[in-house]
């Protein structure tokens, strides 16, 4: 009797089998680091970004600013982690605008000092009335400017620096930046 050879034998099946589960291991394993590179790639970016719209916000009203009230040291190794100072941009009210940490969270807050006497104008905060009392102060509710902040410092004079430490589950990242004061 003459043998039929059209099907497939249990050998040829369980190799095409293994090869095929070969194949898939490898392709998913590809998919599985895609992913997770991907995931690192999105969170550094995010905290990137934030980090440099944090920093160019700092920078444009710091550059404006005639006056800085934060004492601010000459270096780093003992760097104010706040700031607070005039506010440039409007020449025609004293005001002034102050950045501090609440947490992870980056806060901008405007102060205004006012006399009892006249609550409507604001003065400097290092004013005294006629009967050589300071000022009243008065703040808007802070506002999130940037998350996932750990940390941030200032200092120097004329050139302020400024580092962010800022982070986002296992990726972080340091930012600086140096600001020269126009009119300080």
């Amino acid at each position: 009797m003459l043998k039929d050879n059209t099907g497939f034998t249990l050998i040829e099946i369980l190799l095409a089998i293994s090869v095929s589960l070969i194949l898939f291991m490898i392709l998913a394993s590809s998919y599985d680091l895609s992913q997770k590179i991907y995931s690192r790639t999105d969170s550094k970016a995010e905290i990137t970004q934030n980090g440099r719209v944090i920093l160019d916000r700092i920078t444009r009203e710091l550059r404006q600013t005639p006056d800085i009230v934060t004492q601010i040291a000459d270096n780093n190794s003992s760097s104010s982690h706040e700031i607070m100072f005039q506010d440039g941009h409007d020449i025609s009210s004293i005001n002034y605008i102050r950045y501090f940490l609440d947490g992870n969270d980056l806060d901008r807050q405007d102060i205004y000092y006012f006399f009892s006497d006249d609550p409507d104008t604001y003065v400097s905060w290092e004013a005294k009335d006629k009967y050589g009392s300071a000022p009243l102060l008065s703040s808007s509710t802070p506002k999130v400017i940037g998350e996932y902040v750990d940390d941030i410092e200032f200092w120097g004079a004329k050139l302020i620096n400024v580092n962010l430490y800022i982070s986002k589950g296992t990726e972080s990242e340091i930012l600086n930046t140096a600001i020269y004061g126009r009119n300080l």
